[in-house]
């Protein structure tokens, strides 16, 4: 995989053929900055069940990729602040995480049809 290199950047995969992880993407996208969203749908399966994020050659995952976007999205700043704290990620991933489970289980029967 080609991660980007430069600082203060954001790099965020997605599954962008689900309809829902691309409706809420496309609202990060009009109002984020130095975030670059590429498309998971034909990577390696981890990377379609669940957002992933890299910053300087960190990996974030579900809840934490999540306030990694939300701290460069305009009108989402506030939830980055309120939640970037080890109970609520906890709490987050606890929801996020089944969550992400079913609706990537969906997506997969959607696409056989």
């Amino acid at each position: 995989m080609n991660i980007i290199k430069e600082k203060n950047k954001l790099e965020v995969f997605y599954n962008a053929s689900c309809p829902i992880c691309k409706r809420e993407i496309d609202t990060y996208k009009s109002r984020s900055k130095n975030v670059i969203y590429k498309d998971s749908s034909l990577m390696d399966e981890k990377y379609n069940r669940r957002m992933h994020a890299f910053e300087n050659g960190n990996e974030f995952i579900g809840a934490e990729a999540f306030i990694k976007v939300w701290s460069r999205t305009d009108g989402f700043k506030f939830l980055s602040r309120l939640f970037n704290n080890k109970f609520s990620i906890f709490i987050m991933n606890l929801i996020y995480n089944p969550l992400a489970y079913i609706l990537y289980k969906m997506h997969l029967r959607r696409i056989k049809k």
